[in-house]
């Protein structure tokens, strides 16, 4: 009898996934959003390229400093239908609520600065590398499977590089992660006759990892950029708090081997809450083409590890079941093309397109805190030279996100609960970065 109530209080109470990676961000660098950051890996145009590949701090004279920050708005509406709270019962969820959305806007800043010592160029940077933050209503059609999902990190990363030869560089960096973690939907206590609880999961971590690159100047017109940053891996220490979860049903009726008078609020108490998350590599390969001494091509293909962040569990610290989640992602790739063009000795126009590919693999596997889906990315942007030592770098992005079909469900032994219905997405971007020379 035990082993069949423990699935049924993890449907209950804590069901779908209890914790999502969120977007990888891309908003390090208002130069290279103009392009879509396109042939990232290889545009040394600011120190911001410590980021995409390290190698290329040996292409930014002297000392320099780069400030900047995107702004970002998103668009998400969940379309329920046919949605179901329990296939056993002829309850659907239309009944227990309506469509949502969720999407927030966010600020994302980033900092980087570059110096020299002896032969080596050294750089440091600041920036946001994942982030999310989806708030539905309490009242939507979801609330069981999530109501909020809050990823935001932290990414502190020294870095050095050095010139082999005229034509080949090298960098090296170390990173220091933190991540902050919230994560919360409602208590399904109609079984009980109860109006829904809350359920909340908040956690932090530092993590470590590294990045490395090269350059290579293939020819005059040519230039080659490889980079890799490593997996960091979290282990996420945290509390689990729950608040309007009956403390008066004996639920000893239902299972003999709990103790008399045992209500839900004693297997559902606030309590500790672990899990280990991993946040995953990546790998690009870059190029960049002067079409003519106005005229610059460049080009890049991106692959993230996703497949890493196969399979989450989180642990509580109390009687509640273990909430053990397969995220199914497969690793991803992310293709992108742009072109610059230096309009007069000040001012450079910029422009690009990206495809990036979603590494969730199907309905099934879309869940309410990861409904993420294929995009295409149109951006443009300039660069201005305000003095002889200062520059301004703005840039636009609008991100037209395919519409993807979610069929998510939460087993249990009562029978399968089920998220049904499709997301609308869009995006845009604004970016803008100072960037001075000393």
């Amino acid at each position: 009898m035990m082993q069949k109530s423990l699935p049924i209080l993890s449907l209950l109470f804590f069901s779908g996934q209890a914790l999502a990676s969120g977007f990888a961000l891309t908003t390090h660098s208002a130069s290279g959003q103009g392009f879509s950051q396109a042939g990232a890996a290889v545009n040394a145009s600011d120190a911001s390229i410590a980021w995409f590949n390290p190698a290329g701090l040996v292409n930014i004279e002297g000392t320099q400093m780069v400030v900047g920050a995107s702004v970002i708005l998103p668009i998400s509406d969940f379309k329920n239908d046919g949605s179901t709270l329990f296939p056993s019962t002829p309850n659907q969820m239309p009944n227990f609520g309506g469509d949502g959305g969720g999407a927030n806007a966010g600020f994302v800043p980033n900092f980087y600065i570059k110096s020299d010592y002896q032969d080596f160029s050294v750089g440091l940077g600041v920036n946001v590398p994942f982030g999310q933050h989806i708030d539905y209503e309490d009242s939507w059609v979801g609330r069981y499977h999530a109501t909020e999902t809050s990823l935001k990190t932290i990414n502190i990363n020294p870095s050095i590089a050095t010139m082999v030869n005229d034509n080949l560089s090298l960098g090296f960096g170390v990173s220091a992660q933190y991540v902050d973690v919230v994560l919360a939907q409602n208590v399904n206590q109609l079984a009980l006759n109860s109006a829904d609880g809350s359920a909340k999961v908040t956690g932090q971590s530092w993590a470590y990892g590294y990045n490395l690159g090269a350059m290579i100047r293939a020819s005059d017109e040519l230039n080659i950029g490889v980079s890799y940053r490593s997996k960091v891996t979290h282990d996420v220490d945290g509390k689990v708090r729950y608040s309007g979860v009956n403390n008066s049903a004996d639920l000893s009726a239902l299972n003999p081997m709990l103790p008399p008078g045992t209500t839900l609020a004693n297997i559902l108490n606030n309590a500790d809450a672990s899990a280990t998350v991993n946040l995953p590599a990546s790998a690009s390969l870059a190029f960049d083409y002067n079409i003519s001494d106005k005229t610059r091509l460049l080009a890049s293909t991106t692959w993230t590890g996703w497949s890493s962040y196969d399979e989450l569990v989180v642990e509580f610290d109390n009687l509640a079941p273990d909430s053990e989640s397969n995220q199914n992602f497969e690793d991803s790739m992310r293709y992108a093309l742009g072109v610059s063009h230096q309009y007069n000795p000040k001012l450079q126009l910029r422009a690009g397109l990206a495809l990036d590919m979603t590494p969730v693999p199907d309905a099934e596997s879309r869940s309410p805190r990861t409904p993420d889906s294929d995009r295409t990315w149109l951006s443009v942007g300039l660069g201005y030279d305000v003095t002889d030592s200062s520059h301004i770098d703005l840039a636009y992005s609008r991100i037209f996100a395919d519409t993807p079909d979610m069929d998510y469900t939460t087993n249990s032994s009562l029978g399968d609960a089920k998220l049904t219905g499709k997301y609308d997405t869009t995006i845009e971007i604004f970016s803008a970065q100072l960037v001075w020379n000393f």
